[in-house]
């Protein structure tokens, strides 16, 4: 790779060299040949690459940068910043993976060459990917120019990994840096929306433990699209990793057994507010893909994401969902879906009379309603919605004729509460709506699903305490049940206690139930003065103690001690 003026931070220089930042510091002061910064700020200063790398060598404290690192190092220093480096590193790793011998052919050029030819080569590919209104917008050739270097390495990169690999390790890493800026959906909650909206036809719960998988995704190439999504979503959710990759590569594995026995995943799903691309990511092997993004620079990320992760056709639109839906008279198998919450300015002035306001015309403060309504807006008669919502939604008074009908005419399905610590906000136990457009001339379902999946994780039922040991306490009835905390959530139990309690319901219309945890509960009782919907306040507490074990237990240690006692008369 050839040298170019990207420019490195303290920490970067950590990096290369596998060294504290202290010892970089120390560096600085104690070398007077050390290089200067060529930018940043008095505390935050760069450096130009090249000539930190010269100097590590001369020291000895480097034998050879490692590619990934160089590559990402240029990304950073890239003068558009990084989301516009990666917009152009994904473009080339499209035409890398889609058209090898066009790329092969133009980067035996120079790197004016290069830059010059790129755009008409991009144009095509890009359009036969995206479709013709794509958000990708790339530089012409002079604004390709100081991105060559970079080009050229993450094609080298792309070379040992994969383009979608290298993509995937980029990106991660670029949204890892930034974590402030973005909302994230980590890997194992968006597994768990795509199989409750038959997006990956899991019939049984998860339940044995997997590995995190290497780049390339879990289990090796035969791995179905959603399990592969599990291994890139490790480098784009640091706070992801362990558990939650382990139980998403289960999901995937699952689903490739279960095609292989005739199940079908769904054939379209859409986005409406998709962020980085995550929830779409985990949707399995659909036959089409769309997404829309309000934010230029993620649309242009998922969509270039999108079209590496599948070989389905891929569309993705910039702009507001509510404001101005990219796809009017859309009608898709299945809507995923996790978007912004409390949102005052979303459009109530300007939609009062808007189509899309079935089940009634929300409040300004229920943006999370207006977005139920549009996904359900998108969905085919009988297709699922499945939205991830802040527990408010469940239970404002503003937003409660609008949550009655969604109860009367059937469309509201299932509400899952999870532990604390699954989304952002971290610090809120969030919870899933699952919805399914009502059919015409079909009845309205009489009866709805509430899942408590954090009363599970406090006091799972089928570990009863050991003669001898005091058990927990349960939760008081309607209190929410403790979570282990954001990073130790065990995904393997939520899964299996969502699923195995939605799968049931959505055949028969009925679930075993489980005290504090699941119930399924008549339409009409819920539909009072409040139409609360958390699950926590209409599931029947835990019975205390451990059951008829722990009875037998305590009669047996009466037993023993009224034994001892006869004895020392």
């Amino acid at each position: 790779m050839p040298d170019n003026a990207a420019e490195v931070t303290a920490a970067g220089i950590a990096r290369l060299a596998g060294v504290g930042r202290a010892a970089v510091s120390n560096w600085r002061r104690r070398h007077a040949d050390f290089p200067k910064p060529v930018g940043g700020t008095e505390t935050s200063p760069t450096f130009a690459l090249g000539d930190v790398e010269r100097w590590l060598r001369a020291q000895g404290k480097l034998a050879e940068v490692p590619l990934r690192e160089r590559v990402w190092q240029l990304l950073t220093g890239h003068p558009a910043g990084g989301a516009a480096a990666l917009c152009q590193v994904g473009a080339v790793l499209l035409l890398v993976r889609d058209r090898p011998a066009v790329w092969h052919r133009l980067s035996e050029g120079t790197d004016d060459q290069l830059a010059e030819m790129l755009p008409v080569a991009l144009a095509p590919a890009l359009t036969a990917r995206l479709g013709e209104a794509h958000p990708v917008h790339l530089p012409d050739a002079a604004g390709l120019g100081p991105t060559v270097p970079l080009l050229r390495g993450a094609a080298e990169l792309a070379a040992d990994l994969g383009p979608r690999e290298a993509y995937a390790f980029l990106l991660g890493r670029h949204l890892d840096a930034n974590l402030r800026q973005y909302t994230l959906t980590p890997p194992a909650p968006a597994a768990l929306m795509a199989a409750l909206a038959g997006l990956v036809p899991v019939e049984r719960a998860a339940t044995s433990p997997g590995g995190k998988g290497a780049p390339g995704g879990p289990g090796g190439p035969d791995v179905t699209a959603a399990g592969a999504q599990a291994a890139g979503a490790q480098a784009i959710s640091a706070q992801a990793a362990g558990e939650q990759s382990a139980v998403a590569q289960t999901a995937g594995e699952q689903a490739v057994g279960e095609r292989a026995a005739g199940e079908r995943a769904a054939g379209s799903v859409l986005d409406p507010a998709s962020g980085t691309g995550g929830l779409l990511g985990a949707a399995g092997a659909a036959v089409s893909v769309y997404a829309q993004e309000r934010d230029p620079d993620l649309a242009a990320l998922t969509a270039l994401r999108l079209a590496l992760d599948t070989d389905a056709p891929v569309r993705v639109a910039g702009g507001d969902s509510l404001r101005a839906d990219a796809f009017p008279g859309l009608a898709v198998d299945a809507v995923v879906c996790h978007p912004p919450f409390n949102e005052r300015n979303w459009g109530h002035d300007e939609l009062a009379y808007d189509p899309r306001w079935e089940y009634g015309f929300p409040a300004r403060t229920e943006s999370e309603l207006a977005w139920v309504q549009h996904a359900l807006a998108h969905v085919r008669d009988g297709g699922t919605a499945v939205l991830l919502m802040p527990p408010a939604a469940a239970s404002r008074r503003s937003g409660r004729r609008i949550r009655a009908d969604l109860l009367r005419r059937g469309a509201l399905r299932a509400v899952v509460a999870l532990p604390a610590g699954a989304a952002p906000p971290y610090g809120i136990p969030l919870h899933l709506w699952v919805l399914r457009r009502p059919g015409a001339g079909q009845p309205a379902a009489p009866h709805v699903l509430l899942i408590d999946a954090a009363a599970a994780v406090a006091a799972p039922a089928e570990a009863p305490a050991a003669p001898g040991v005091t058990a927990p306490a349960p939760a008081a009835h309607g209190a929410v049940a403790p979570s282990p905390g954001r990073g130790k959530l065990p995904w393997q139990t939520v899964h299996s206690t969502v699923l195995d309690a939605w799968h049931a319901f959505d055949r028969g219309g009925a679930a075993p139930e489980r005290a504090g945890v699941c119930r399924v509960l008549p339409v009409i009782e819920l539909l009072d003065d409040d139409v609360d919907l958390a699950p926590a306040r209409h599931l029947p507490p835990p019975a205390a103690g451990g059951g008829v074990a722990e009875l037998a237990a305590v009669r047996d240690r009466l037993t023993a001690t009224l034994t001892r006692t006869a004895e020392l008369r």
